[in-house]
């Protein structure tokens, strides 16, 4: 079985942000690829896959951001 690994946690504030990053995730098999660590974390810190897709969407709280938007807007919007 592959091992789970969440590409970057970072700290800001006494508070932990996930993120998965991924330059597409429209194929489903790579959504699930990239949802599945993250979905594995058992606390209530925000999580997120950034991607290059203009489309956005949320599933389990997880949300798929466009890094663009991402970096404009200084973190998780």
């Amino acid at each position: 079985m592959d091992s789970l690994e969440v590409d970057f946690i970072a700290e800001r504030n006494g508070q932990r942000e996930y993120y998965q990053v991924s330059a597409s995730v429209l194929d489903p098999h790579t959504f699930d690829r990239e949802i599945t660590p993250l979905k594995q974390i058992q606390d209530n810190y925000p999580k997120a896959i950034l991607t290059l897709d203009e489309l956005s969407q949320e599933e389990d709280g997880i949300r798929q951001i466009n890094i663009v938007d991402f970096l404009l807007h200084d973190g998780i919007v």
